[in-house]
């Protein structure tokens, strides 16, 4: 049966915020005199700031390598059922030694994918399976993506014409291996990064919380909700399973008594204190993107081949949020 889009991770507000307020001092006063098996202020403070730095090293790395993970989901993941087929199309005439039907795609891979991916690796907060797998995914990169440009760039020369394609003879086994190890390494990265994307959402909702901000925590409740209802199914089967539909029925109930919440909050916050919100202000855009989301869900209970476009309305919510958090 046919496969559920994948979802685009969200980012979220980084905790470096907290480090602004922690109240750093260019010089602290004179440690006391200490107590043995106590700790002086001064040590705790700086155990504290510690803990505060490591914890903001930590959710920028995590937002590095969502917003990298964002660029590439179009990659792997088509964007309506016509680009599908066709690249399934594609596909079906590489296998069988066609080298002018290769994949665009070279420029996911440029020198600021190289970069942003290097300098996320070089952060030393500890993520050690999400690094590994960026790792991976740089090195498969690097070690393919040479001979893809090439052949791609003999495509559109035309340069088949002069040699009677000898060369994209030649260079077409080494680019299909290198797809296949691409796409895979990219599929390995693309879940890890989900489950830190989770965490990090997770401690934001928490901060959120202790720190009385509404709107923000009734947006981001919402997205869970949404996402724990796009994350039960996989497949268009799933959905003759009438546990997982009963689970995803009571997320529906969850994500939109949050967006009641948030809508009403929004409107209080327009009203009192404007200068509160975000300068681009997407809120309306996420309420009406997962109010979409609903309505296609709700379609696709009767119809499971509409999930793929509650999913796209997922994605945009997705992309709203992540545009008025930069």
């Amino acid at each position: 049966m046919p496969k559920i889009k994948k979802i685009l991770p969200l980012t979220t507000v980084c905790l470096v915020l907290a480090l602004q307020a922690c109240g750093k001092q260019d010089n602290p006063p004179a440690a006391l005199p200490t107590v043995s098996g106590t700790k002086d202020k001064t040590t705790a403070k700086n155990e504290s700031a510690t803990a505060v730095q490591a914890e903001a090293s930590w959710d920028k790395k995590a937002q590095a390598y969502i917003r990298i993970n964002n660029e590439l989901t179009d990659f792997n993941t088509p964007s309506n059922a016509a680009f599908a087929r066709w690249a399934v199309e594609a596909r079906e005439k590489v296998e069988k030694g066609d080298f002018k039907a290769i994949r665009g795609g070279t420029s996911n891979f440029n020198d600021s994918f190289v970069r942003d991916i290097k300098a996320a690796l070089d952060n030393p907060a500890k993520m050690p399976e999400t690094d590994a797998a960026a790792k991976i995914l740089l090195d498969t990169v690097q070690q393919y993506l040479p001979n893809w440009k090439t052949l791609e760039e003999y495509n559109t020369a035309k340069k088949f014409e002069d040699d009677n394609g000898a060369e994209g003879k030649r260079m077409l086994p080494m680019y299909r291996e290198g797809i296949e190890k691409i796409n895979a390494a990219l599929g390995q990265f693309s879940e890890k990064v989900d489950v830190i994307a989770k965490e990090s959402s997770a401690k934001i909702m928490a901060r959120y919380k202790s720190d009385g901000k509404l709107l923000e925590l009734y947006n981001m409740e919402a997205m869970a909700a949404a996402r724990s209802m796009a994350d039960i199914f996989n497949e268009s089967d799933d959905f003759k399973d009438q546990q997982k539909l009963a689970k995803a029925n009571s997320q529906l109930i969850v994500m939109e008594a949050k967006l009641t919440e948030m809508k009403a909050e929004h409107e209080k916050r327009k009203a009192d204190s404007p200068k509160s919100l975000p300068v681009i202000d997407q809120y309306d855009s996420i309420y009406g993107s997962l109010t979409s989301f609903a309505g296609k869900y709700r379609e696709s209970r009767k119809d499971p081949e509409k999930f793929n476009d509650a999913i796209q309305e997922f994605n945009r919510a997705i992309e709203s949020n992540n545009r008025m958090m930069r």
